[in-house]
């Protein structure tokens, strides 16, 4: 895998509570649904906020299809 997403869930546009997710998953839509299964965030807005590298998932430990909260 050579990158990953990072995603933010919030209730609301400006929400100060809103909630990073690093997800070991390049594809934007599989990155979403990943944390959607998960029971996390359900009716809450999902953004993506980019993607982040091999580095990064590799510090974190991330296995493809695994996240963390940041």
């Amino acid at each position: 895998m050579r990158f990953g997403r990072l995603i933010r869930v919030k209730n609301r546009r400006g929400d100060p509570e809103a909630t990073i997710y690093v997800v070991a998953e390049p594809d934007v839509a599989k990155a979403i649904a990943i944390i959607k299964i998960a029971g996390i965030g359900q009716g809450d807005d999902f953004e993506d906020l980019g993607r982040v590298t091999d580095t990064l998932l590799g510090a974190l430990a991330l296995q493809p299809g695994k996240f963390t909260r940041t």
